[in-house]
């Protein structure tokens, strides 16, 4: 069974949810949730 990250469990959740927009300052603590966010299906 494939491992899911962090960033992947957030993108998804927030997209279960219908966040359809985020605001945020991207810095280097956030660049694998940002990639997930990218990866995340609309």
């Amino acid at each position: 069974m494939p491992q899911m990250t962090g960033g992947q469990a957030l993108a998804k959740q927030l997209h279960l949810e219908g966040v359809r927009v985020i605001f945020g300052l991207p810095g280097v603590q956030l660049y694998h949730a940002l990639d997930a966010l990218h990866d995340e299906k609309d």
